[in-house]
């Protein structure tokens, strides 16, 4: 009976895996998911001078996609209306468009998405910044 059930736990463990959808390809690295609007979004931490964070940023995009779109990125401190830092690249590389927030503190929020939907306005559903990765160093 306990072989059974084992073996019913194990084939339940294999269908719940295959069924889960796959993750999108971060850059190499450790990067954390912060928002997928139809593109992937990612960031990781570092520790700077000074206590400060600083955040990297790596937007998947679309290679055959022919508008020169960007990507916005903000981050509020205290409240919405108080962003520490804002800013729309369109810096491609290797696959991803790329930014460095300075000054970020793990009591912000940080929002990413692509510079396509008009003026920014102020979210409360931005990405804590306590839970973004440290980003780790790539050889």
């Amino acid at each position: 009976m306990r072989r059974l059930l084992l073996g019913i736990g194990a084939a339940l463990a294999v269908l719940v895996a295959s069924a889960a959808p796959a993750a999108a390809d971060p850059p190499p690295g450790n990067w954390t998911l912060v928002h997928d609007d139809g593109w992937d979004h990612y960031a990781c931490k570092q520790r700077l001078r000074g206590g400060d964070l600083g955040l990297k940023t790596a937007t998947r995009y679309n290679r055959r996609d022919p508008h020169d779109i960007g990507v916005y990125a903000a981050l509020a401190r205290g409240s919405n209306r108080h962003l520490v830092v804002e800013r729309t690249s369109n810096r491609r590389e290797k696959g991803y468009i790329r930014m460095f927030l300075r000054g970020a503190r793990n009591t912000d929020r940080l929002w990413l998405q692509a510079a396509a939907y008009g003026p920014a306005a102020p979210w409360t559903d931005g990405f804590p910044v306590r839970r973004i990765k440290r980003c780790a160093s790539v050889a």
